[in-house]
């Protein structure tokens, strides 16, 4: 019962219905957005100053146009929240979006959880992915989930990512892929059986800014909407 309640209150919310704006729901809820479908002023390269070049605005959306723009992050940095988001990738492309991300290690998923942009209907990408359920909207590398979940590649899917202390949930289009109490000690063993486990600082910090992965394909993303929670 509990699952369907928690399924129900988050397929509930009715996303924007023009990219990069707010409902009259999100706008009472106390949402903001991160992307104003115009600029990049609120991101920059990780461990950088600025956005790298090969990340631009291009119709209305936040888009690595070619491998090598490395990943960007926000400026800012968020505790306990509820993110709201589109995301639209490549053929045979694979992307990510991390959160609590810090600038300790050499990289953003040495810290950083990551929620999972993939095609996951791909014949040809990425199919040890595939074959082991690291699909889209899952929690890469300790969630699997199903590939039905996820448009085709070249279509906009819509995602939550909801932090509050030790609770994670994620969804895509509506389905729950994750749904975990980081407390726990299901979720140690789960971790432990994860490529994760004797890595340092993967979740541990209770703060942190989002990444938006460069895996080397296009990837766009928009209507980025964060309440920031208790």
């Amino acid at each position: 019962m509990k699952s369907i309640i928690l399924f129900a209150a988050l397929a509930l919310p009715s996303f924007a219905a023009e990219p990069n704006t707010l409902t009259a729901e999100e706008q009472a809820a106390g949402f903001k957005l991160l992307f104003d479908g115009k600029s990049l002023d609120g991101f920059r390269n990780f461990k950088k100053e600025a956005p790298a070049p090969k990340w631009q605005v291009k119709d209305a959306t936040l888009t690595l146009t070619e491998k090598g723009g490395g990943d960007l992050i926000t400026k800012d940095q968020f505790a306990n929240f509820e993110f709201r988001f589109e995301f639209r990738i490549s053929a045979d492309g694979n992307s990510g979006i991390m959160w609590h991300v810090t600038e300790e290690g050499k990289h953003p998923f040495e810290s950083g959880p990551e929620y999972q942009v993939l095609d996951s209907h791909s014949k040809t990408g990425y199919a040890n992915d595939i074959a082991a359920g690291n699909l889209a909207g899952g929690f890469y590398g300790v969630i699997p989930t199903k590939p039905e979940f996820s448009k085709p590649a070249g279509e906009w899917n819509e995602g939550i990512i909801r932090v509050s202390g030790p609770k994670i949930t994620l969804t895509i289009n509506g389905h729950v892929t994750a749904d975990v109490d980081t407390s726990t000690d299901q979720w140690k063993q789960r971790l432990g059986k994860s490529k994760f486990a004797t890595w340092d600082k993967f979740n541990k910090s209770p703060k942190g800014h989002f990444a938006f992965q460069d895996h080397g394909n296009v990837v766009s993303f928009r209507s980025l909407r964060i309440k920031e929670l208790p």
